[in-house]
């Protein structure tokens, strides 16, 4: 009796607890919120067409190689034709005297067999641009990792700092409400300006808690949207207090050395130049002729016409016509060729003018990027000293207020030095944590230990 009774509860039970589920935010550590940014960004969507085409443009020049194929057929009715050019009983303007069925095939191929370079430029300028394109998706995917890297950091800074107010904020309704309890009393170690002094910094704190807890919900919208949700969709992440990343930080030497090969700007522009001095080659093909190979099937059968075996006679209507002939193609127009070799040439040289630039302009950013860091550690390790302080003088004031032995003025004073000193740790920790996404951007290589 008592088992029914329980499982008669357990049943009752039952359907409460998927409402429960639904309510519950689901939680996002950085590496989960990075793979979902991946997967749902549209700019990547659109680097990801972008490649596609690339790629299918490479598919259609190395068919180049194999020549071209065409075929045609007609299908139509015919008037009936009897005789030949010397006796035929029928007049020329009987068009519609014994219609019937004709049909008329040909099958071409042209098969190239020496281009002077045409068909391997073209190929070479595909494979080049297809590369250029795809390091050009990879320059993408890192914008979004940092994006990512940096909403997060920043919602885990305002959730970090929302805290520490929150906290200091109940400290002062607590201390609010212990001076109305000793003024209540009579008690001579508090007046009524101690009161007001309260009041007043509460009031400062307040502001702060409202200030602070709207940029954590534009923040976590932000990220929401990131990685592909609803904007007011519910999101929790992992970062209950944030803490300095872990990563291997080496010499800035390493890193210069490195990036150029690491950087997928690098890759992509080098590919540019690449396929731009292909494009050269084959536009300097054009002066030369190409040679090719023709060859295919031609056939026509209409059965009310008299086949013409007379060599001398036109025949269009019945016939068998195997194909094969060598050819020459040559473009002579050597004015308006030259042209466009000069302009492929300008574009190269363009090219290789910003290719000298951005390689310049990495290392700069890399030096950057690196010095940045190395500020941002050091103040983190200086404001660190600051916080454990004022943690201390906080539980200090707060302890001597409770035993009625401090003052208002003094607990006011302790949980603002401690709220400062608390921001500029928590904010020189997010500016640490964002160095290193910066100069792992920067060098083209994940430098914190996270899997994405």
């Amino acid at each position: 009796m008592r088992l029914r009774i329980v499982l008669a509860a357990a049943m009752a039970w039952l359907p409460a607890i998927p409402v429960w589920a639904e309510t519950i935010p689901p939680t996002y550590d950085l590496a989960t919120c990075i793979r979902e940014a991946l997967v749902n960004s549209p700019d990547l969507h659109a680097a990801a067409a972008e490649i596609a085409a690339a790629r299918a443009q490479l598919h259609e020049a190395q068919a180049g190689r194999w020549g071209e194929a065409e075929y045609n057929q007609i299908l139509s009715a015919v008037p009936k034709a009897e005789g030949n050019i010397v006796n035929s009983p029928q007049n020329r303007n009987a068009l519609l005297e014994g219609l019937g069925p004709f049909t008329r095939l040909d099958l071409s191929i042209n098969i190239p067999l020496w281009t002077f370079g045409k068909l391997s430029s073209a190929l070479e300028a595909a494979q080049r641009g297809l590369e250029s394109q795809q390091a050009g998706g990879e320059a993408k995917r890192a914008d979004v990792i940092f994006d990512v890297k940096q909403l997060y950091y920043g919602l885990a800074l305002t959730q970090q700092l929302s805290f520490v107010l929150h906290d200091m904020l109940d400290n002062m309704d607590k201390a609010v409400g212990k001076t109305k309890q000793r003024l209540d009393a009579g008690s001579k170690t508090v007046s009524e300006i101690d009161l007001l002094k309260l009041r007043t910094g509460r009031a400062k704190f307040a502001k702060g808690v409202a200030e602070v807890d709207a940029a954590a919900t534009l923040a976590r919208a932000a990220l929401a949207r990131a990685i592909g949700k609803e904007v007011n969709a519910p999101l929790q992440i992992a970062e209950r207090r944030l803490q300095p990343v872990d990563a291997r930080v080496d010499a800035l030497d390493t890193y210069l050395a490195e990036a150029a090969d690491h950087r997928p700007e690098a890759r992509q522009i080098a590919s540019g130049v690449a396929a731009q001095s292909a494009k050269v080659n084959l536009e300097e093909a054009g002066l030369y002729p190409s040679f090719f190979l023709t060859t295919g099937f031609q056939y026509a059968v209409a059965p009310n016409r008299t086949t013409q075996k007379n060599p001398f006679a036109y025949e269009d209507f019945n016939y068998t016509r195997p194909v094969g002939a060598f050819g020459l193609h040559w473009d002579i127009n050597f004015f308006r060729t030259r042209a466009k070799v000069e302009q492929a040439r300008a574009d190269l040289d363009r090219l290789r003018s910003q290719q000298r630039g951005a390689t310049s302009g990495l290392q700069l950013e890399v030096e950057k990027a690196y010095s940045e860091l190395v500020q941002a550690r050091d103040t983190m390790k200086a404001s660190e000293d600051g916080h454990s302080a004022g943690r201390a003088l906080l539980v200090l004031t707060v302890s001597n207020f409770d035993l009625g032995i401090g003052e208002a003025e003094e607990l006011f004073k302790g949980l603002g030095s401690y709220t400062e000193a608390s921001t500029d740790y928590y904010r020189a920790v997010h500016d640490y944590n964002l160095a290193i996404a910066s100069l792992s951007k920067a060098v083209g290589k994940e430098l914190a230990k996270l899997e994405y």
